[in-house]
């Protein structure tokens, strides 16, 4: 791995000082006790990625943890402008942004081939493994969602824009499977590919692979690992060179542990479904690219999505159009099917419900006294929509259940590590968000943290004030726990018109974060609410007007 060639040591040191106490705050946040202990893995890689010497370990070494490691930034951020401030007054000095932010492609390259876990042991071990030694030696790759969330805590104090850590994700992604492309196929194998590709796709577009970015108004394209011309030097083409030793068949077995290939994926596993109490429990693949048949590498991280209730007549997942909403970085994409047929009797109970609720005057008093007014615990329901209650009670009660049953065997896929030793988002609605709901807290009850980085909660039917629950998937997640409701969700609050916490539904009002979390800062600004009552009226609506929704979202990933 190459080191960031940084000349002056106070520059150098400062940097490690940034990364330590980012990851450091990131564990904090979580709250697990592993969590430490993957922050000192994360601070000896951060050594060796920058070259710190021996005598100057010590002092990173006791950087504090929780708020002194936040407050420890803040000064350092302090004592940055103070520098640029006196390299401005003299001409004859440089600031440490100067040296810092002089070579973003080493920065990031080299920050992010750290959170993998590429070091130079890893790079003696493999040798040891191609000269026909035991493989026991051999460490696969390791993405931990603690290192990606402390990646873009990194940027942000470093002032760089967030895009930046999806745009190297898939530079260095590409290199990776080019690597492992040439290990498989042979060099003559590679070579054939590559000329196919050109001829296939032309060199403007084959020099094109990989994804663009909009970052401050421009357009940021990644070159692609598979062109050739671009390759030769390894993985040098993205300032990352040095990795040519993972074009062997150890190197290629790395990649594939990092990139979910071994076993064909989530998409190539059976799951035991009839132990759990379901029927069905299948994933399907989004696209990789916008245009189908245009050429994408995978991605360094996966985002699955969870449907909480389906359209009869849908062909395709009804997150397929969210890839092309503006900021949205999802890599590898996936849409979780369970119990469909249940989901489709939900939306049709929904429909019906909603068609013959509008027929009633009585509606009008619902939306203006109660979810609307802000009174529904001091609300009586009107006894003609309380009639109808029998077209969704029991298809809801139902899928409640099967939800449930659904996040318990995803927290079992993502444990097995299925989709890869890489970070993965989770985005649910409704049922969906109560199924990754279950999930997070039955991968804290499994202690499997480091897997999941962001989840996006929609409308979710659950207990705001249940603070057990809300703590426990706060450790699970890394980075971000995003909470989308809406105040004129009348269906929601009707579902649950019987329940105590009806007034304290998260798809309502959201998660009072200084009550849920009043003894963690750190994890409560983890959580952000979304208010997304100027689109969602109604439950449906986070099917209906799915692209807004996530577009709303968007501006929190």
């Amino acid at each position: 791995m190459e080191t960031l060639e940084l000349k002056d040591n106070v520059a150098k040191h400062w940097l490690a000082g940034l990364c330590i106490c980012s990851a450091r705050c990131v564990a904090e946040a979580s709250g697990a006790t592993e969590s430490r202990k993957w922050s000192d893995r994360f601070t000896q890689s951060v050594f060796e990625w920058l070259a710190v010497p021996e005598h100057a370990r010590q002092d990173l070494q006791d950087m504090p943890y929780g708020e002194a490691a936040n407050d420890m930034l803040l000064l350092m951020l302090r004592c940055k402008r103070v520098d640029e401030e006196i390299a401005e007054k003299d001409r004859s000095k440089s600031s440490l942004s100067l040296h810092i932010a002089s070579d973003p492609g080493s920065l990031y390259s080299g920050l992010l081939l750290t959170c993998i876990g590429l070091c130079e042991q890893d790079m003696q071990d493999l040798d040891i493994v191609n000269q026909g030694k035991d493989s026991s030696y051999l460490r696969p790759l390791e993405y931990d969602a603690r290192s990606r969330a402390a990646a873009f805590v990194i940027g942000d104090w470093l002032e760089m824009p967030p895009q930046f850590v999806g745009v190297y994700e898939a530079r260095i992604a590409s290199g990776l499977e080019h690597a492992a492309d040439r290990s498989r196929l042979g060099d003559a194998g590679a070579r054939a590919l590559d000329q196919e590709k050109q001829r296939k796709w032309g060199w403007r577009k084959y020099l094109a692979t990989g994804a663009g970015v909009a970052v401050a108004g421009t357009l940021v394209g990644v070159t692609a690992g598979l062109a050739a011309p671009l390759m030769v030097a390894g993985m040098g083409a993205v300032g990352i060179g040095g990795l040519g030793f993972l074009a062997t068949s150890g190197g290629a077995a790395m990649v594939g542990s990092l990139l979910g290939a071994a076993g064909g994926g989530v998409i190539g596993q059976r799951f035991n479904t009839r132990l759990r109490g379901l029927r069905e429990f299948y994933f399907t693949q989004l696209p990789l690219a916008l245009n189908p048949g245009e050429p994408r590498s995978h991605s360094l991280h996966a985002t699955m999505f969870v449907p909480g209730f389906l359209e009869a007549a849908a062909a395709t997942s009804p997150f397929a159009p969210v890839r092309g909403v503006m900021g949205l970085d999802l890599g590898d994409a996936y849409t979780l099917y369970f119990e469909t047929r249940e989901l489709v009797a939900l939306q049709t109970a929904f429909a019906d419900f909603v068609r013959s609720s509008a027929k009633s005057a009585a509606v009008t008093a619902v939306l203006t006294k109660t979810v609307l007014g802000g009174l529904l615990g001091a609300f009586t329901w009107p006894l003609a929509i309380l009639k109808l209650g029998q077209l969704i009670d029991s298809p809801w009660s139902v899928g409640i259940e099967r939800a449930k049953r659904a996040g318990n065997l995803l927290a079992e896929v993502l444990e097995s590590r299925a989709h890869g030793a890489r970070p993965v988002t989770l985005v649910g609605y409704s049922l969906g968000a109560l199924a990754i709901f279950t999930c997070l807290q039955e991968l804290d009850r499994r202690k499997a943290y480091g897997i999941v980085e962001t989840a996006v909660l929609l409308g979710m039917p659950v207990d705001s004030s249940d603070n057990a629950s809300w703590n426990a998937c706060c450790q699970c997640v890394a980075r971000r726990i995003v909470v989308g409701f809406s105040k004129n969700d009348w269906v929601l609050a009707f579902l649950f018109r019987a329940s105590s916490f009806c007034a304290n539904l998260s798809g309502l009002s959201g998660v009072d974060t200084s009550k849920v979390f009043a003894a963690k800062p750190l994890a409560r600004r983890k959580v952000v609410n979304l208010d997304l009552s100027p689109v969602v009226s109604q439950h449906n609506d986070y099917l209906d007007k799915l692209d807004d929704v996530m577009l709303e979202v968007s501006r929190l990933l």
